[in-house]
């Protein structure tokens, strides 16, 4: 199926026993090839290698950015004792009291109410944990993306063949006026020669009217160009078909339509052919989109 290079994907997941909520957020746009940004937290930094790989499976080409976010509120909290600072704290209070004859004790509660006696922490995550996690969320996400994208695609493909169709019709109009310009350019030869007063041998009119059709036809770049929607339609119809097999066919189109423009040298034909030079571009615009 034809994919854009364009999408969005999310998705969440919770590491078990430690209540730590896995976010990812992928965002892929246009670019030639595939590359990676990817903004992971400490406990993932060991991992890139593999999210690159897994990525890599999902997205065939385009610049994508990748974010993953660990949510640790609801994760239990650990208590500890500063058991230093209760040493400095026992260890100041006798100083005092003995350099200033300050009578009575030091109780518990007194002590566990000073700062940074009593601190709190998280439990440490489990990074075997949090990976597994976080790579089935990636993959959750990569899924979203890839549905954005394919939604995308099949608006591509639509808009891809309805410009095919009206290369494929100004290309009719093209081929039905070779006739006509050939027969335009047999009475233009005899008109001239009238004028001149010249009683040409009609023989060796036939011969410069065969000489100037085989210089100006066009024929065969007419075929090729046919032949060339052909295979786009083809590679849409197709599936697996790279953006860049499709510009690839698209140059082609354009440079058979310049050749065509070139030998005609009939302003009708140019017109035609400028028509169609403008489709192929637009033709080359999207397909920049197709992954």
């Amino acid at each position: 199926m034809i994919r854009s290079m364009t999408g969005v994907g999310q998705a969440e997941g919770v590491v078990p026993e430690i209540e730590t909520r896995v976010a990812v957020d992928i965002r892929s746009v246009n670019h030639k090839y595939f590359e990676l940004i990817s903004k992971l937290p400490p406990v993932l930094s060991g991992y890139e290698r593999e999210i690159h790989n897994i990525v890599r499976r999902w997205v065939r080409r385009g610049y994508v950015q990748l974010q993953v976010t660990l949510d640790e509120t609801g994760a239990d909290a650990c208590i500890e004792v500063d058991r230093n600072a209760v040493v400095s704290y026992l260890l100041l209070s006798r100083e005092l009291k003995k350099k200033y004859a300050i009578a009575g004790e030091v109780d518990i509660n007194t002590l566990l109410g000073l700062p940074g006696v009593i601190t709190t922490r998280k439990k440490n995550a489990n990074g075997i944990r949090v990976w597994q996690t976080s790579k089935r969320v990636i993959v959750k996400a990569l899924k979203e993306l890839n549905r954005m994208k394919e939604s995308e695609g099949r608006n591509l493909v639509k808009d891809l063949r309805r410009r095919v169709s009206k290369i494929r019709r100004a290309l009719k109009l093209v081929e039905e006026r070779i006739p006509k310009r050939l027969a335009e350019r047999r009475e233009s030869l005899i008109e001239q020669l009238k004028r001149m007063n010249i009683q040409a041998n009609p023989k060796r009119i036939i011969e410069e009217v065969g000489f100037i059709a085989e210089r100006l036809d066009i024929h065969e770049e007419c075929v090729r160009l046919r032949s060339h929607c052909s295979m786009f339609l083809r590679a849409l119809c197709s599936g697996v078909a790279s953006g860049k097999k499709l510009d690839f066919i698209a140059q082609e189109m354009l440079r058979e339509t310049d050749t065509l423009a070139a030998k005609a040298r009939d302003v009708i034909i140019s017109r035609r052919a400028i028509e169609i030079k403008g489709e192929i571009e637009k033709l080359k615009e999207q397909v920049r989109n197709v992954e």
